[in-house]
């Protein structure tokens, strides 16, 4: 019968995690395991796998060993996140429970449904859920241990993660181990590639929106796309290696499937006397317009996001759909008289075109020319190579080995493999879809069908549809374009005149901030009290401007990123008055510094951008 403290444990684990958390628990591990009480007065731990006996725990004093466990943590802070492998019976996740400041958490992966349930069986973990400082990934399938890490790591904390490995839990569960290390390795490499990118476009994206904002006020909103082609099928076509091999196969299904190009797979098609149902446009820098330049004035819709490439936005010809994007939604929305629906992108314009395809209702969702690898050594198919390219071979450095779609092993590289990684977490998010990779090449994606592009027409792409008068007959958005304009005009005045406002409160938090460090770094003789009531007021003056906090995080992100990357600006262990202090004034006038600096980039964009709307408006929207 289960004891009261299993009870407990569980109807708390149900209201964290939800019901779903009895499935995994219904689930008995292979091994046998054996409680024994231990010489200290514990309880330890024995596991019995292949007829083979090993305690897990340690046999006379699991309690000492809980506390060496966490003595030999050298390097954390009050906002590290805590990877444990290894559960046990959990005095160790106790004793590091202790160190716990307000930030951090603690990530328990148990391979073993049975030891997890024996450790709820002895010790109360009731309060540590409640308090949300505890999360646990039970079992053995590792392929949904992704969701698991993406909801718990970001871009916040990824510089500051401890993984520890309880006791010799790697050597019981060798393979599983190996397994899960990988997946966070490539978890913690995709988010530090999209800080990256962050740092890198921030400047661009705010350039792209304000100067696409015209366009998407004027263009059609996405969600007039959504469930339009309910069971129709989508190909969607990509630049790998592969693509050589069946590009003229789709020849065949211009009026009996969805064909989705990218800025790169435009040409190539048209040139094969292919016309595609949609162009999508994802990225936000210029290499992308030279991909795609010469077929501007072309009248196949696209698809493109808020802050995409704001060259292309402007001077193409076809219709335009967008797409809002997590970072500025909130911003958009404020500027516009309506609110723009949002697809997941992911990382590549095939990644989105994949997410486009699912929300327009297409089944199955095929992918053409999806390699992820160098596929014959090289990088894109032929006949998509760019001048701007340069060398299409295969690198000799940053190769990572995979498996490939017919069981050998082939190259890819950190980029591409996040960009599959991705794949694979949508399909497995999204099962009621059919995908089909017709790539004939290239990397495994996991979740898809195999098959070659001339089975899958064969099989699925039979019945003749009018795509391009399906899009024609999409009803447009009918308000008044001047009523819109007008209307986007106001907003970016009011955001305007509130973001001088935060700049004249920034400058003052400079000042305070500086007078802060003297105060605790150079003993100067200040009314700290008044320093600080001047901070505290100056940041509820700044969160009356709900848009800083919110709408406009894209605009100082890279400055918070800063902060929390910053090892000198985390809470140390045992620091004094003063060392606090120290670094809080730093961490104050970087922030403030850096609110500062966002918005003399910005409001130049935002000037523009209104007289734009303004000269709009005296034309009538043209």
């Amino acid at each position: 019968m289960e004891n009261q403290i299993y009870q407990n444990n569980i109807s708390v684990l149900k209201e964290v995690y939800g019901e779903n958390v009895i499935d995994i628990l219904s689930d008995e591990s292979d091994e046998e395991i054996i409680i024994e009480e231990a010489k200290d007065g514990s309880y330890t731990l024995k596991i019995i796998i292949d007829g083979q006996s090993k305690y897990i725990t340690s046999k006379y004093a699991p309690l000492r060993e809980a506390k060496k466990f966490v003595d030999n943590i050298e390097k954390y802070d009050y906002e590290t996140l805590f990877i444990v492998f290894g559960m046990g019976l959990g005095y160790h996740i106790f004793e590091l429970s202790k160190l716990l400041g307000e930030n951090n958490k603690i990530l328990v992966i148990e391979p073993s449904v049975s030891v997890f349930k024996k450790s709820m069986e002895i010790n109360d973990w009731t309060d540590l859920m409640k308090k949300k400082k505890i999360f646990f990934f039970i079992g053995e399938d590792i392929e949904s241990i992704d969701q698991f890490y993406y909801r718990h790591i970001n871009e916040l904390n990824v510089s500051n993660i401890e993984f520890l490995v309880f006791s010799h839990y790697d050597k019981f569960f060798s393979q599983i181990y190996r397994k899960i290390a990988k997946k966070l390795k490539e978890c913690i490499e995709n988010i530090r590639v999209s800080i990256c990118t962050l740092k890198y476009f921030s400047n661009q994206l705010n350039y792209n929106l304000f100067k696409n904002l015209k366009e998407v006020v004027k263009g059609e909103n996405i969600r007039l796309l959504k469930d339009k082609f309910k069971d129709i099928p989508a190909i969607i076509v990509s630049a790998g290696p592969s693509l050589d091999k069946n590009i003229r196969e789709l020849k065949k299904v211009q009026d009996r499937a969805v064909i989705i190009a990218g800025g790169r797979t435009l040409k190539p098609l048209l040139d094969n006397g292919i016309d595609p149902s949609l162009v999508v446009s994802l990225d936000p820098g210029r290499p992308v317009y030279e991909l795609i330049k010469d077929n501007l004035d072309k009248e196949i819709p696209l698809v493109t996001t808020v802050i995409s490439q704001s060259d292309i936005i402007r001077e193409y010809r076809g219709k335009k759909y967008f797409s809002n994007v997590l970072e500025s939604m909130e911003l958009v929305n404020y500027l516009l008289s309506r609110e723009i629906d949002r697809i997941s992108q992911g990382g590549s314009v095939a990644n989105m075109s994949l997410s486009l395809a699912h929300y327009m209702g297409c089944n199955p969702i095929i992918l053409v020319g999806q390699d992820l690898a160098y596929t014959d050594g090289k990088i894109h198919a032929q006949n998509s190579t760019y001048e701007l390219d340069g060398n299409n071979k295969k690198p000799d450095e940053g190769l990572i080995e995979i498996e490939d779609i017919y069981g050998n092993r082939v190259c890819t590289n950190t980029v591409w493999l996040s960009f599959l990684r991705w794949f694979e977490f949508y399909i497995r998010e999204n099962p009621e879809k059919e995908y089909i990779d017709a790539t004939e090449g290239g990397a495994k994606i996991n979740g898809t069908k195999i098959m070659s592009l001339k089975e899958t027409i064969e099989k699925y792409c039979t019945e003749e549809i009018n795509i391009a008068e399906r899009f024609k007959n999409i009803d447009s958005s009918d308000s008044d374009v001047i009523e819109k304009i007008t209307y986007s005009l106001r907003k970016l005045k009011e955001l305007k005149k509130n973001l001088i406002e935060v700049k004249k409160k920034s400058i003052s938090g400079i000042k305070f901030s500086k007078k802060m460090l003297e105060y605790y770094r150079d003993n100067r003789e200040y009314d700290i009290n008044e320093i600080l009531k001047a901070l505290d007021d100056i940041d509820e003056d700044i969160k009356k401007y709900k848009l800083m906090t919110t709408g406009i995080y894209h605009f100082i992100s890279p400055i918070i990123l800063q902060i929390y990357h910053k090892e000198e600006f985390r809470e140390k262990i045992s620091e004094t008055e003063r060392e606090r202090g120290i670094r809080l004034a730093k961490k104050s006038y970087v922030l403030y510094e850096g609110i500062k600096n966002s918005i003399e980039r910005v409001i130049p964009l935002i000037s523009e951008c209104i007289e734009d709307f303004k000269q709009c408006e005296r034309s009538n929207g043209i």
